[in-house]
């Protein structure tokens, strides 16, 4: 995973040159931003396609976090890594989408449309390792979890963060993060047993 590569590379010179880049930006050198933009949209669209499913919303998202990590560069604490806030912002701007989504199908609720189980929340994470009827079963009880729970999993179990940085991203204590995890993935294998049981 991406973050697991960061600091095997070395975090404290990732910091450092991220830092760099960051202070030109904040000059007002716009190839600076540009390359943090280059450097982090592959790990921005990907976990986006892990909450909105599509290429097309996942592109939008990046779009959208990347203006907002332009407008809030001034906040960011240099000592840091940028990842985990960009994760975060990452995060909160699919949530967005998802709630709009949401709503966009309640206004239809009556709907043929509106009748179809929402499968397309998630990307699937094990493509080419189960058949086409097991991973829509996964999307299903993926999306049948609470939101925080639905988000601790993904990050934790499918994107390959560690425990810290998921509390990071969502900014929770390491308490809080195993509760959402053990009743994320409680939940999650009961939806599996019954939608297998059922198959």
């Amino acid at each position: 995973m991406f973050m697991s590569r960061v600091r095997d590379a070395g975090p404290s010179f990732e910091t450092a040159e991220t830092a760099c880049l960051v202070q030109q930006a904040l000059n007002g050198d716009p190839a600076a931003f540009e390359c943090l933009m280059l450097r982090y949209e592959r790990q921005v669209v990907r976990l986006a396609m892990r909450f909105l499913g599509t290429t097309e919303d996942a592109q939008d998202a990046a779009q959208e976090v990347f203006f907002r990590a332009y407008k809030y560069l001034h906040r960011l604490d240099l000592q840091k890594p940028i990842e985990p806030w960009l994760m975060r912002t990452t995060v909160n701007v699919c949530r967005n989408i998802g709630r709009k989504r949401q709503q966009r199908l309640n206004t239809f609720s009556g709907s043929e449309t509106a009748a179809e189980p929402a499968t397309t929340e998630f990307c699937d994470p094990y493509s080419g390792v189960v058949e086409e009827e097991e991973r829509q079963m996964l999307w299903k009880a993926l999306n049948s979890l609470p939101e925080k729970e639905r988000i601790a999993v993904t990050l934790r179990d499918i994107e390959g963060m560690s425990s810290e940085e998921v509390c990071g991203v969502l900014e929770i204590t390491e308490i809080n993060q195993r509760v959402l995890l053990h009743r994320g993935r409680s939940r999650l294998r009961q939806a599996l047993e019954s939608e297998f049981g059922r198959a």
